[in-house]
């Protein structure tokens, strides 16, 4: 029995360790489309910036604890609550400069996000919620 159990712990930290590692420039990203619902349709600007600032880790293609927090490839999966909701955060780490994160913007230096697109996304996220 304690076989299984350290058998079974070995097993869980290793994949979690694999998850946790998977280096975001090492993902090539989803090229596709977003295709949303028509309440919190994504503008083309916001398409494009998504496309060329979060696709590499938040999409189908994408790291697996990003994808989780928001998958763009999903996105018109989504209800139009959760889309606002995503959007809402996707501001809110747009903002602090938390997202991207440090090694991608290392390794993609012409494409961090500027202050206007910050601005743009969150002036984007502001209309949704009226």
């Amino acid at each position: 029995m304690k076989r299984v159990t350290i058998l079974s712990l070995i097993t869980v930290s290793v994949i979690l360790t694999a998850g946790i590692s998977i280096d975001p420039q090492s993902v090539t990203g989803s090229k596709s489309s977003i295709s949303v619902n028509t309440e919190a349709t994504l503008p083309d600007s916001i398409n494009k910036f998504v496309q060329r600032a979060c696709m590499d880790c938040h999409s189908d293609d994408g790291n697996f604890l990003a994808k989780g927090k928001v998958n763009f490839s999903s996105w018109d999966k989504y209800d139009s609550a959760k889309q606002i909701s995503k959007a809402n955060s996707m501001c809110k780490e747009l903002t602090k400069s938390a997202m991207p994160p440090k090694k991608w913007r290392k390794r993609n230096p012409d494409d961090i996000p500027t202050q206007a697109e910050v601005d743009m996304v969150c002036k984007w996220v502001n209309a949704l919620q009226k």
